[in-house]
């Protein structure tokens, strides 16, 4: 009789284990479902970077795995509502998440049919966060915002800049309009509302890093080229003048090295380009007036002209005072020669 009552024992205490471990599996099985945004909410939210992971786009070409699962695993394109289909589970909206959040996701749907599937998911072509650079860089073209980056770091993955390139860079930025200011009758042909952001390059490299700013998908950087001024007449090194940041009329001439013998200082002449017009404004500048504060040191403009005229006066007068020296000896030879003789 004890034998009995011990082996009921032993029996009820090895069910009630089994029963246990049983309710503790699906308890871990059935883990809490993600607070991930609404399909809806996704849909409609511009898909910013954050300031970490990658967060997938409509357009983005992406790798799926699950484990033991070949039919589930293969490579898959983000579609224009953000959403790739897989069997089992269907369209899974994957757009407005990062990776790790994408491989919860799924995770999550699979394992309504599959037992603690395994998952992982990795961009592998980025297509819907794009900037394009164009202009003076050494490799212009489309580059993916893989995460974060700043205008500094775009510029540098294209290359960098070209020795003719313009300090200034303009960040060309398409805004969205608001919902409420969209019209009931939307016009196709109108022109999205556009931002142009100029930026110095010099101000970041002195250490303003405000400046520096931060990419948006969508954003065009364009560097043009450093504007060519021209310089012409009595100035030591007439020609071409590279102008990569802005540069008056008194820097110019600076630059060339300054005025040569002769030179009207007061009398020079700008020739500048009007729009629609065919012949060139001509601006009289003085450069006793620039330095009383009488007249503005003007800021030259691409193709502007500088021409420094010739004085045939005061080139007579200089060329005298260089011969002097040798006028004087050659006059006082003689009259010294005759009086040692003598």
């Amino acid at each position: 009789m004890s034998s009995l009552l011990r082996v009921t024992r032993l029996a009820t205490l090895l069910f009630f284990s089994i029963v246990g471990c049983s309710i503790q599996s699906q308890a871990q099985d059935a883990e809490p479902p993600l607070a991930l945004p609404s399909p809806a909410a996704r849909a409609t939210q511009s898909y910013a970077a954050p300031l970490g992971d990658y967060v997938i786009g409509p357009g983005d070409v992406v790798d799926i795995k699950v484990f033991k699962q070949p039919d589930l695993t293969g490579r898959f394109r983000v579609g224009d509502s953000g959403s790739v289909e897989l069997l089992f589970i269907g369209k899974q909206p994957l757009a407005g998440l990062t990776e790790s959040e994408a491989a919860d996701l799924l995770r999550q749907e699979l394992r309504k049919y599959l037992r603690q599937p395994e998952v992982s998911v990795t961009v592998a072509e980025f297509n819907s966060r794009l900037v394009t650079v164009i202009g003076a860089v050494r490799s212009p073209g489309r580059l993916p915002l893989r995460r974060a980056m700043r205008l500094l770091d775009v510029i540098a993955l294209s290359g960098g800049l070209i020795e003719d390139s313009s300090r200034f860079v303009n960040i060309i930025r398409y805004v969205p309009r608001p919902a409420t200011e969209t019209p009931a009758t939307p016009d196709e042909d109108a022109p999205p509302d556009v931002e142009i952001i100029p930026v110095n390059i010099d101000e970041i490299i002195a250490g303003n890093a405000q400046h520096n700013l931060l990419l948006q998908a969508g954003d065009i950087v364009s560097i043009p080229r450093a504007d060519v001024v021209y310089l012409a007449g009595n100035v030591r090194k007439p020609g071409p003048l590279m102008a990569r940041n802005p540069v008056t009329v008194t820097q110019a001439i600076a630059m060339a090295s300054g005025f040569a013998d002769g030179a009207k200082r007061n009398d020079l002449r700008l020739y500048r380009t009007v729009p629609g017009k065919l012949e060139r404004e001509e601006i009289k500048i003085s450069l006793a007036a620039i330095q009383s504060g009488k007249q503005k040191d003007l800021v030259l403009q691409a193709n502007d002209v500088l021409y420094v005229p010739h004085s045939e006066l005061r080139t007579a007068g200089a060329s005298f005072m260089r011969n002097l020296p040798n006028l004087v000896t050659t006059a006082l030879f003689p009259i010294l020669t005759t009086a040692i003789i003598r």
